[in-house]
């Protein structure tokens, strides 16, 4: 992998901001350059719409859609394009798998998943079973906030219908090990779906669909680096074709008829993705998977690895767990969960930013039900990404020893 320095180098917000530290990854990441040229490339360039054939930009505006879908599947290793839906983001992605299988889902039927999961993740669900009259039931966790295997084997029947969890808590930042826990499902009955939640590791870790044997994986472009407002669904081509859309629109129907209320629905992946794309963030995405296969997704977890263990130790050191309660350090995840004993975490978050111009989230971080493990509701959250550093980390450590200007924030 690449210095650090010539890493930090292609992102133009740390360029342009160069005393910022910016710890709210777990939100969105920066984007690099490249990235950001990409997008404005497109809209300068080709402008065209994919949907249209009958013109040299448009023919280049279609091979963008074919390049990148194609790129997309090499990444999560897919059998194929196919198997690659272009959408919105994850939470468009996470709906269309609850409301798509809805009519599979009968009165009774089990759904289970965990309380750290995020709302885009556990709303759809909560919809879905209390439309169909089915049941939801919690994954048990272990100590570490991952999902407990044997006792989730346990829970398992004929009535389950649905497993859903996500690879890692965008909260408690507690890794799932998807390979096995589907493996173990499938034993002990392969006709549970699996749907997976990647929003927060797909830029951190490898992602190998195929060899997790998920059926269904969803994650967004902006938290690996590329452009808002778009995301991917991955589904197996088998349950794809299964689906009912989310949505309707141009480009998904081969013919309607209007006597018999009906339509001829073209082929996966077009009957899944109504309407016009968003194709300069689709052109931009491709640039940010390559900027990532560039680094080495092996060599970012190793690196960000080490940044949440340097940080551990200087936690530790600094003897911070006598002022901050700290939820996360045994795990290696990017991802850095305290509070302030006694404060207010918007309070702590604002003075960061004021006084040290370190970047960081204060709330619930859209994950409702996590105050019904950590026993609260609200607290900040640091956030970690390939272009953050050990000197980065030491003046967060440095803010959070002074924690007597906490006050003194709070009354200038």
């Amino acid at each position: 992998m690449p210095k650090i320095k010539n890493i930090r180098e292609q992102f133009p917000y740390l360029n342009k901001n160069k005393k910022t530290i910016y710890f709210d990854n777990g939100a969105t990441t920066l984007k690099p350059e490249t990235v950001i040229k990409a997008e404005s490339d497109y809209l300068t360039y080709i402008a065209a719409n994919p949907h249209s054939v009958d013109y040299e930009s448009a023919f280049e505006a279609n091979e963008v859609l074919l390049k990148t879908r194609k790129l997309v599947k090499e990444f999560i290793n897919a059998d194929n394009e196919k198997e690659v839906i272009f959408t919105s983001g994850a939470t468009e992605s996470l709906n269309q798998v609850a409301f798509g299988i809805e009519d599979l889902i009968s009165e009774n039927d089990e759904i289970l998943i965990t309380n750290l999961e995020h709302s885009s993740e556990l709303l759809p669900w909560v919809i879905v079973a209390k439309k169909k009259k089915a049941i939801i039931k919690e994954i048990p966790l272990n100590n570490d906030l991952s999902i407990d295997v044997d006792k989730l084997m346990k829970m398992i029947n004929k009535k389950t219908k649905v497993v859903t969890f996500s690879t890692v808590s965008n909260t408690i930042g507690a890794w799932n090990d998807s390979q096995a826990i589907i493996k173990a499902i499938r034993k002990k009955n392969p006709k549970v779906i699996v749907a997976v939640d990647a929003a927060q590791s797909i830029g951190h870790i490898k992602t190998d669909v195929k060899n997790w044997d998920v059926d269904f994986l969803s994650f967004s472009a902006h938290k690996m680096y590329g452009p808002f407002g778009v995301g991917v669904l991955y589904g197996k081509e088998e349950y794809l074709e299964q689906l009912t859309p989310f949505k309707y629109g141009g480009g998904m129907s081969a013919s309607i008829n209007l006597k018999e209320l009906s339509y001829e629905p073209e082929p996966i992946p077009a009957r899944l993705e109504a309407g016009t794309p968003n194709i300069s963030g689709i052109y931009a995405f491709a640039k940010a998977i390559e900027f990532i296969n560039d680094l080495g997704i092996d060599k970012i977890h190793e690196y960000e690895t080490g940044l949440k263990e340097y940080a551990k130790r200087a936690i530790l050191t600094n003897e911070l767990e006598k002022e901050f309660d700290f939820y996360n350090l045994e795990n290696d995840s990017p991802i850095i969960l305290f509070n302030a004993k006694g404060l207010n975490p918007q309070d702590i978050a604002t003075y960061l930013a004021n006084d040290y111009d370190i970047d960081v989230r204060s709330g619930a971080h859209c994950a409702r039900l996590t105050d019904e493990v950590i026993k609260t509701k609200i607290t900040i959250r640091a956030s970690l990404a390939v272009y953050n550093t050990t000197k980065e980390i030491d003046t967060l450590v440095e803010a959070l020893k002074n924690s007597d200007h906490f006050l003194d924030h709070l009354f200038k």
